[in-house]
């Protein structure tokens, strides 16, 4: 099992969540996906992760307009998520993450969309979630 953190603004993450597909245009990790694996879902400019859960499907090409904004997201994974209450403030958090190596510019690993973590990672967002 392996376990990525999903990173797009809050409407966009919202018609994700609603339709239960995530896509990108490159499929360099979200090509990685296999159904079962773990999912939390990131709001950029807010700072919050609003809900986890696990894709339920392998990843997959499709160009079917299901997307709100414009662009060809043909790289994708089916997934489902509850969603968090209250939600996750990203920042209480950000420094014991192990994919984010540079505290500096934390920013840049979530700038592709998808990043994969670690089991501990995934462990830290479920007890932070849980509490």
């Amino acid at each position: 099992m392996k376990y990525f953190l999903i990173a797009l603004p809050r409407e966009d993450m919202e018609h994700c969540i609603k339709v239960g597909i995530y896509g990108l245009s490159r499929k360099q990790v979200i090509s990685k996906v296999s159904r079962g694996d773990k999912i939390a879902c990131y709001v950029t400019k807010e700072y919050k992760v609003i809900a986890l859960g696990e894709a339920i499907s392998d990843y997959y090409i499709d160009d079917e307009p299901v997307f709100r904004t414009p662009g060809m997201y043909i790289d994708r994974f089916k997934f489902s998520v509850g969603k968090l209450a209250p939600e996750l403030n990203f920042m209480d958090f950000i420094d014991r993450l192990s994919f984010i190596k540079n505290q500096a510019y934390w920013s840049v690993y979530l700038r592709n969309g998808i990043v994969e973590m670690a089991d501990k990672d995934w462990a830290l967002l479920e007890t932070t979630a849980k509490k």
